[in-house]
């Protein structure tokens, strides 16, 4: 029976919550566009991705979200816009990530961007005494710092190999089915948590079943 050895978190949706519904109301709002209009841009525009990826800047992203919604409002306001999908992180989800340190090796890997990187480490920081999330997790690997963004299975390879995790010992938690399935292909274990559901009982339970 193989023994699983490295925890692999998503962060958004399973350590801090995610309401990506607040972004596209703010941009709404923000827009005069409706929401749906808002949300289908948001899952088809390539910016969004460009951006997850690091390829274009704060400022291009900026720029290029005023042309995609139209929007004339001030970058601050477009910046707390974007950052209104992020929730907050709930203390019991940070206690059992400490308890899991003491057995697995615990690695963050996350679709994000430098902006909600700043956003969500203000908020790691104002509710407990960690100023980046390496400070409580073993690794933290964040798609715009690697140009590579999930699903796509270079950044599993990529992890795997900075991590020095066999894919076999290695199991990966994330809210997108989507993302699981090509981590799947590589020989990852993994598992799908319901957004914002908590994740200690799901993984408790995949634990006791490998």
């Amino acid at each position: 029976m193989q023994k699983i050895k490295t925890i692999i978190f998503d962060l958004g949706g399973v350590i801090i919550d995610l309401h990506v519904e607040k972004t596209i109301i703010a941009f709404s709002d923000l827009s005069g566009l409706s929401n749906q209009k808002v949300e289908d841009a948001y899952l088809s525009a390539s910016v969004f991705k460009e951006y997850e990826k690091g390829l274009i800047s704060d400022d291009q992203f900026i720029s290029q979200l005023k042309m995609e919604f139209k929007i004339e409002a001030h970058e601050s306001e477009i910046k707390k816009a974007w950052n209104a999908m992020l929730g907050q992180i709930p203390i019991n989800r940070v206690e059992e990530v400490k308890a899991l340190l003491k057995e697995y090796k615990c690695i963050v890997l996350s679709n994000t961007n430098a902006i909600h990187e700043k956003a969500f480490h203000k908020i790691l920081s104002d509710s407990f005494p960690y100023s980046h999330l390496n400070d409580l997790f073993n690794e933290v690997y964040f798609s715009h710092e690697l140009n590579q963004r999930k699903p796509d299975s270079e950044i599993y390879e990529n992890v795997l190999k900075q991590s020095q995790t066999l894919a076999e010992e290695a199991l990966f938690m994330d809210d997108s089915k989507l993302n699981l399935e090509s981590a799947t292909q590589l020989g990852i274990h993994t598992l799908h948590i319901p957004r914002n559901g908590g994740f200690i009982e799901l993984l408790n339970s995949k634990l006791s079943e490998i």
